[in-house]
């Protein structure tokens, strides 16, 4: 069975409203002006991150407008996804930048005219709700690129760095023509392996040092990361560089590489700083992804992925709707009045609760 969604039916909610059609015409279009079309871009972003009912529904129409559009267009741009995270301190931002330059400056024989967006998922206030860090400010140059767009996100306080709405941020930095997707995250260890779930590969940064800095970085996001970059090997950090490199080597020559044609997770030395070691993680993060591509692991791995983001909106969904419903919030507050006078299980209490989710949702159809 084929499941598709009315687009562009109207304006009384059941379809994209004409404003939400001038926004996907302009996103789009190959004929949109480059201005044009990264302004749309920055609005359609705006729209998925909106909390509002009204454009939640518009943003699901957009998104899928886009899906069917590149379904269907023989000139759709697929783009390559790349995960960068690591502990503070670690220079991801400044390594991004550098990075990114190079691939956008590369010489003309080994310039494929890429077009680069980066995601940055800041830490978000408690008070306002927006980006702490605000790392586009710490991008100035590589933002200023005509082939470059730099998006700071808030996390919303997601404890594993990503915001709900990461994946249709990627998705539509695809929709406007960027073949090449970086997204970086908060440093906050083990939690943050949710970035795998929404790029093709995993970067991990890491800072020089030993000890306690090396068991600073946790295990989980190890296991998930498919190549580690010890970040400024320059100057009197060289040596040490050198020796976190060795110690890492060590350490993952036990990690069996996430996809089977990898056949180890290499480590390698970088200097955002200086540049150097930085065209050599290019071209190995090339051969990981034309190698991922030929192997047919990457649609694989895009098809497991967007499974995982489905489950995770459903959770997300059914906790704003017991937020928001009036009779689920009346008997969420009993539940959490039962478990903390220590009469109920929390596993009861959830049964409880989804019972009530379910004959509320059975009384309304």
């Amino acid at each position: 069975m084929h499941w598709t969604v009315p687009v562009g039916l109207g304006k009384d909610g059941t379809g994209m409203t004409e404003r939400t059609r001038r926004l996907a015409e302009e996103l789009l279009s190959e004929s949109s002006s480059e201005e044009r079309r990264r302004s749309a871009l920055a609005r359609a972003i705006t729209l998925v991150e909106s909390r509002a009912p009204t454009h939640r529904a518009q943003a699901d129409l957009l998104l899928n407008h886009a899906l069917c559009h590149k379904v269907s267009s023989s000139n759709s741009t697929t783009s390559f996804r790349l995960g960068i995270a690591g502990p503070p301190g670690a220079g991801k931002s400044t390594f991004i930048e550098t990075l990114g330059l190079q691939i956008l400056n590369a010489p003309e024989e080994k310039n494929a005219n890429h077009k680069l967006a980066v995601a940055c998922i800041d830490p978000s206030s408690t008070v306002t709700g927006g980006s702490i860090l605000g790392d586009k400010t710490r991008m100035m140059e590589l933002s200023r690129h005509e082939r470059a767009y730099v998006r700071p996100s808030p996390n919303s306080g997601t404890l594993g760095g990503l915001s709900a709405y990461t994946a249709d941020v990627v998705n539509l930095f695809e929709a406007g023509g960027y073949d090449l997707v970086i997204v970086e995250t908060v440093g906050l260890g083990q939690s943050e392996v949710e970035i795998s779930e929404c790029v093709d590969m995993m970067v991990l940064l890491v800072p020089p040092g030993g000890g306690d800095e090396l068991q600073g970085v946790k295990k989980g996001i190890v296991e998930i990361a498919d190549m580690l970059v010890v970040n400024k090997a320059d100057g009197n950090l060289l040596q040490a560089a050198r020796s976190t490199a060795s110690d890492y080597r060590g350490a993952v020559h036990f990690l069996r590489p996430r996809a089977d044609e990898w056949s180890h997770i290499p480590v390698l030395l970088a200097s955002a700083h200086t540049g150097e070691g930085v065209d050599h993680v290019w071209d190995e993060i090339c051969r990981y992804r034309d190698m991922i591509m030929a192997s047919g692991a990457l649609n694989q791995r895009r098809a497991q992925q967007r499974r995982y983001w489905m489950w995770k909106v459903l959770r997300d969904l059914i906790l704003a709707r017991t937020n928001e419903d009036p009779i689920l919030k009346t008997t969420a507050d009993a539940m959490e009045d039962a478990l903390n006078s220590g009469s109920i299980t929390p596993r009861v209490a959830a049964k409880q609760l989804l019972d009530t989710i379910i004959e509320t949702a059975s009384r309304k159809s």
